[in-house]
């Protein structure tokens, strides 16, 4: 019996917020809220189930959930204040024993964000929501589980109640898909496209849920829910006295705690997994080492087998038609009997394995010492199957445990598990390694568990830091910020003025917008070549699968014809943001792979998903090129590049004698030469690109609703290719699930080909992409390659720099110039360089075009710069904060852009970082810790950034707003140009006009974003969006304030609602229009000469990680920033942006790591499932946020400074504080100075960067073999 809660059925901002629902919310956990309802639900899944949690618990309830937006401290600062069990909340003394913070009373304690604005005495406490009397009534009438079955025409699905008869229907339906937790099922219909016509769902089946002790070992039922299973063994394991039995059930329970997600893990059967026979499963190889044994049932009979026999191929297994398991037996180990399990992936809660193994070795006790009687090395990751390196377990029979078998089993592993360079999956020196590394941790693990009964075989205490596994500490943090004195609404932490509707599910998104009358849905029709001439468009088939209206193609473009030119500016099937070089739906040629064709529109989703498959294309091949190597190699460039020189590098029409120093070249006695390889990023927002198209029955108007950052280019686009005029077309947004720069221009797209669709059949018609459709078709931030050659002195003073930059563009241009002369601009990051020479040139690619991302070029520039500046570093052997201090930008510097330095912050916030961070002493800490530990490593690094605020396209910096007050009772409406996509831009232009009126922030309201209140807008990017509509909003309102000013002198007893009333009657102009646009931009690139920027702002990180130097995992355990954001206008939302800044820039320089086939250009890390960004324990365990104090800016808004893009870059400081940690760990093998390591630090990059002697025996002869993987 269950009752099915949603996020709907916990409170409302009607009935009243759920006391979970109001703690996320006040506790600024919530940005564009599309991940909020799952969030609140898995805590509230918590407390129901447990009542009495703790912080830990807390933490591990997250670990399927994802935000893009938040970097998690805030969510999870408010969930654990519902925890049972507290702990330390601050770094202070009155900590240190263990008890909480005293908060106000500890002078440690600087105020945390999600106190203010919350009303800690009146938070209702925690409720639950009753199990609902009826069915509770029900299930007393009938407790034991009932069978039914129903046919829908398509599908048969049975829900047997017994085993018997599971196994009847089974026998009449051999060929039947079982279903337990549903968790693979999804997967295999959805990605696989695998139709199943009939389904028993076997789950409830009692018999079939048992977990019994035997006395040999353990009976688990095959519907045991692991989250069942991992209950049950915790508390076997938890006899002490019996430990020696359960090595086994240790083992698993070691590989469940990483398994998936709670979520998954609640309704995933045991059985179900063994019988997926994924070669990486997390279970099969614990299974097999443990010697676990299947019952087998059919109605003809039970038989019993080894799991170890029970694989047979890939996905392949013993089953005959009509079987099923029952059971698993698991036995109990004996004295001298040890068993450990090992995974890794790319990131540690919720991952599938990269490589995973179960080592079980059994001992004899002689006096030579301890020899092999019995072994099973299982691996899975390793072959097509969960295999038993069969050389490797008998050559261990028989041999005193001795340290010699390390390097010679390491050798044999090899021969049992070989891999050629492009065996599927990729990794393949990296799986090598793990595979020998598991073995190395098992050896050493071992010696110490027998060293209790033989003490010559301990270990040394460096080789202890191998005996677990990085178990992180509950996350903890602070917040140092700067409010508004009191009563200025402008500086106070106002909540996100949506996150009530976010927390209840109230918040409207593109997919949440009622049905029309007759709406229909599209369905991209996507290449499958990436390079090819389309010879014949079949589709027919399609056309005949019921509910299927129409094929979309081309010829459906008003206007177009066959024999307009690709060129031709009049094409109206030709689009794109800057230049038209795009088409919307290919014609006789496609570029990459997965790009549109044509659109199936259906009267449902899932039709026109399924009859999109059933088109057909013949394809002519064509000649392919997807990286920036082979781009450079053939010369395949766009033919727009840029060059910026200053100083003795600089061109005729570059020279500039008088702001440039006069240092020789010739002042450089040194010399490096480098590069730094960049990948790239996707988004991944949470909503995906979504529009629908309304046309509205007369004059040619449609309205399109659209989850963009660029309604006015959505706006003149579809009035592009629908061939009517831009005021016929009405772009409206009300909120974006998340931008990120991936919704500026790629959005546009979606847009145009769904009103093509939606003219010619005159119907609604919407669409909102899968993930993986979205990952194929959107771009994303471009992979980048730096070749520098840096000069400089012999004390580390730099000279000159010579960096040439490429950039992967993709099969068109889109954004990619500016996103080039940003990273251009931002090579400096915050260095001094009296001679520059730095050219950017884009790589053509048959690649999905990439696009602006948060950054927009300038994070690959600065990690550019960090590249050499650490190369300098080691290459004078002096430490790399010597070499950045020497060369910082001083007050009143100019850049190598020719921008003079004259608000300048940056010293303060070096100076304060390297205080509060107490580096020094924590990097002479980290040295000791490196020389007593072998194989974990710390290291620490200090980075700094500096970022540039405008658009690097001098149109885009102007922006315009409409402000309305009603005199009917004195309500104020106002519009802007920005979207809102999470960032809080609306509500802090809520309190920008509340400020300007001087009226309560309640009688302000914000409706949504639309071309046809506010025109010609710019695009919500450059974090200057806060800056020109703020200001557009301020101009308004000053404009209606002024008009209202006699009204209030001559009677300034009146109410506001009094004052408008009779400014009305006295015919008062109630509305206004502001417009703003940033002065003094004047930059030239011609002659690199005028300023670029409107300001800079500054800040700075330290962070420390430890990796392990075996696996390649890491952990960060702390960060430090100190940034300047000027005068706030609204704190909280401005530390929720440092703070999720930062995770996505730790994302993107650890593990986030997209992968295309070399061979057929189709991206490889499509969806959650193979493409990682971090989650709630992946930041930094302690996480400090210091904002710089009496900081003002005259360039903008209040005082205020942009901060969405610039602490992106912070990120980074995890992959140079990773970088050091390695630096220790090669120092340990005796390589010294300096070395290459590519972003992102992924675990397969830290651990062969390693190079020890196991990484060395992993490499493999690539002879003329292609990867099976690589970055663009």
């Amino acid at each position: 019996m269950k009752h099915v809660i949603t996020i709907e059925g916990l409170g409302s901002t009607k009935t009243g917020l759920h006391p979970i629902q109001q703690k996320i919310a006040e506790s600024h956990g919530s940005q564009c809220g599309f991940c909020t309802p799952g969030i609140v639900m898995s805590l509230f899944g918590l407390m129901t189930s447990k009542g009495e949690v703790g912080e830990h618990d807390i933490e591990e309830a997250f670990d399927g959930n994802l935000c893009r937006c938040t970097g998690y401290r805030p969510i999870l600062e408010g969930a654990r204040s519902f925890a049972t069990t507290k702990h330390k909340s601050c770094t202070g003394d009155c900590s240190k024993d263990g008890s909480e913070c005293k908060k106000e009373a500890c002078e440690n304690y600087t105020g945390d964000i999600e106190d203010m604005g919350a009303n800690q005495k009146n938070m209702p406490s925690l409720k639950t929501l009753e199990f609902p009397q009826e069915l509770i009534s029900h299930y007393h009438s009938n407790p034991e589980p009932q069978s039914y079955s129903f046919d829908n025409g398509v599908g048969k699905w049975f829900h047997p109640s017994s085993v018997s008869e599971f196994l009847e229907i089974l026998d009449k339906y051999p060929q039947a898909k079982i279903v337990g937790g549903n968790t693979e099922l999804g997967i295999e219909i959805r990605f696989k496209n695998l139709k199943y016509p009939v389904f028993i769902h076997n789950a409830d089946i009692l018999d079939l849920q048992t977990l019994n002790i035997t006395e040999m070992g353990v009976e688990i039922g095959s519907a045991v829910t692991l989250s069942n299973l991992q209950n049950f063994l915790a508390e076997v394991c938890a006899d002490v006295a019996n430990e020696h039995k359960h090595q086994n059930f240790a083992a698993i329970l070691s590989n469940l705690k990483y398994f998936a997600g709670t979520q998954i893990r609640n309704v995933a059967a045991i059985a179900g997994n063994i019988v997926t026979a994924s070669p990486i499963s997390d279970l099969n190889p614990v299974l097999v080492a443990a010697g676990a044994t299947l019952t087998i049932q059919s109605v003809s009979g039970t038989r019993t087998l080894p799991i170890r026999d029970f694989f047979i191929g890939y996905r392949k297994t013993a089953l005959a038609p009509g079987e099923a398991i029952i059971s698993i037996f698991v036995p109990f180990t004996v004295e001298l009997e040890y068993v450990k399990a090992y995974k890794q992936a790319k990131r540690r809660d919720d991952d599938i394995a990269i490589v995973n193994s179960c080592i079980k070795v059994a001992f004899t006790q002689t006096e030579e010492g301890f020899v092999v009687k019995d072994a099973t090395l299982a691996f899975g990751g390793m072959a097509p199957t969960t295999v038993v390196a069969k050389k490797s377990s008998a050559s261990l029979v028989g041999k005193v445990w001795n340290d010699q078998l390390i390097d010679e089993i390491s050798s044999l592993l090899l021969e049992d598990m070989p891999m050629s360079f492009d065996t599927p999956g990729g990794q393949v020196e990296y799986r090598k390694t793990l595979a020998m590394s598991f073995f190395a941790k098992f050896f050493l693990q071992t010696c110490h568990a027998l060293s209790l009964k033989n003490e010559t075989y301990a270990i040394t205490k460096r080789d202890e830091s191998i005996l677990s596994d990085f178990e992180r500490e509950i996350s903890r943090g602070s917040q140092v910020i700067q409010e508004a004195s009191k009563g200025d609404i402008v500086g106070e932490s106002v909540m996100h003025r949506s996150a009530t509707k976010q927390v209840t599910g109230e918040a409207l998104y593109i997919d949440d917008i009622p049905k029309y009358a007759n709406e229909l849905y599209g369905s991209f029709v996507m290449s499958s070549e990436a390079h090819a001439k389309i010879l014949n468009v079949d589709y027919s088939e399609a056309l005949a699968y019921p509910d299927v209206v129409d094929y979309i193609s081309a010829k459906d473009v008003p206007h177009w014809n066959a024999s307009m030119k690709f060129d031709d500016a009049h094409n109206p099937n030709v689009i794109g943001p800057t230049f038209k070089d795009e088409e919307l739906f290919a014609t006789d040629e496609v570029f990459f792979f997965g790009q549109p064709i044509g659109m199936i529109v259906a009267e449902s989703h899932a039709a026109a998903i399924q009859a999109s498959k059933l088109v057909k294309v013949q394809y002519e091949k064509l000649p392919t090129i997807f990286t920036i190597e082979e781009a450079i190699e053939a010369e395949s460039f766009f033919p727009i590049s840029k060059t910026i020189t200053c100083g003795k590098f600089a061109t005729d029409a570059q020279a500039n004698p008088e702001l440039d120093s006069d240092v020789p070249l010739e002042a450089a006695t040194q010399h490096i030469t480098g590069s730094m390889r960049i990948a790239a990023q996707e988004h991944f927002y949470l909503e995906t690109q979504a529009s629908l198209a309304v046309p509205k029955g007369e004059d040619d108007e449609i309205e399109i609703f659209a989850s963009t950052q660029n309604p006015t280019e959505t706006q003149h686009l579809v009035a592009h290719v629908l061939g009517i005029p831009a005021n016929r077309v009405n772009c409206k947004v009300k909120r974006l699930g998340g931008g990120f720069g991936g919704k500026e221009t790629r959005s546009v797209f979606l847009s145009c080909a769904v009103a093509v669709a939606a003219k010619k059949l005159e119907k609604p018609v919407r669409y909102m992409l899968s993930r993986e459709e979205d990952m194929l078709l959107s771009g994303m931030r471009h992979p980048f390659l730096g070749n520098y050659c840096v000069g400089f002195t012999d004390e580390g003073k730099l000279v000159s720099l010579e960096l040439d930059l490429f950039a992967n563009g993709g099969y068109s241009m889109d954004l990619s110039l500016p996103v080039v002369e940003r990273a251009m601009t931002h090579s400096d990051n915050v260095y001094k360089i009296p001679n520059v020479r730095i050219t950017g040139k884009i790589c053509k690619t048959n690649l999905t075009s990439n696009t602006a991302y948060r950054g927009f070029g300038g994070p690959q520039g600065m990690m550019v710069a960090e590249a050499w500046i650490n190369h300098v570093a080691d290459y004078l052997n002096k430490p790399v904060n010597e070499i950045r201090e020497l060369n910082f930008y001083t007050l009143n510097d100019y850049t190598h852009f020719r921008q003079p330095l004259d608000d300048f912050h940056w010293e303060r916030c070096w100076k304060e970082m390297m205080e509060i961070s107490n580096f020094s002493q924590r990097e002479a800490e980290i040295e000791v810790f490196n020389k007593e530990n072998k194989y974990r490593k710390k290291g620490i690094v200090a980075m700094p950034t500096k970022f540039g605020l405008a658009f690097t396209f001098r149109a885009y910096n102007q922006a315009g707003a409409l402000v309305h007050v009603y005199a009917s009772d004195g309500s104020v409406l106002i519009t802007h140009g920005g979207t809102e996509m999470g960032q809080g831009l609306h509500t802090k232009m809520l309190q920008i006009a509340a400020k300007e009126l001087g009226v309560p922030l309640s009688k302000v309201h914000l409706s949504e974003t639309s071309t046809a209140t506010v025109a010609n807008t710019s695009p919500t990017a450059a974090s200057l969006s806060s800056d020109i509509n703020g200001m557009a909003v301020k101009i308004a309102c000053e404009q209606i304030a002024e008009r209202l000013k006699p009204y209030r002198e001559k009677n300034p007893d009146a109410t506001w609602e009094q004052i408008v009333g009779e400014a009305y009657l006295d015919r008062v102009n109630l509305s206004a229009n502001g417009f703003y646009k940033v002065p003094d931009l004047t930059y030239d690139w011609t002659t690199n000469s005028g300023r670029m920027f409107g300001y800079f702002t500054y800040g700075a990180a330290v962070t420390e990680v430890e990796i392990d130097t075996l696996t390649g995992d890491h952990v960060a355990l702390k960060t430090d920033i100190v940034f300047d954001i000027g005068t706030s206008i609204n704190p909280a939302i401005d530390i929720g942006q440092i703070e999720g800044a930062f995770a996505q820039g730790q994302g993107w320089s650890t593990i986030e790591e997209p992968l295309i086939s070399p061979k057929t250009g189709i991206l490889l890390t499509r969806g959650p499932g193979a493409y990682k960004i971090p989650g709630f324990r992946d930041i930094p365990v302690e996480f400090n946020v210091r904002v710089v104090a009496g900081s003002r800016n005259s360039r903008a808004i209040h005082s205020s400074k942009a901060v969405g893009e610039p602490p992106l870059f912070l990120g980074a400081s995890v992959f140079w504080a990773i970088r050091n940690a390695v630096k220790h760990a090669r120092t340990e093998h005796g390589l010294k100075g300096y070395f290459d390591m590519m972003c992102p630090a992924t675990s397969e990059k830290i651990r062969l960067t390693c190079q020890d002697f196991i990484a060395v025996k992993s490499e493999t002869e690539k002879g003329a073999l292609k990867s099976w993987s690589c970055i663009a």
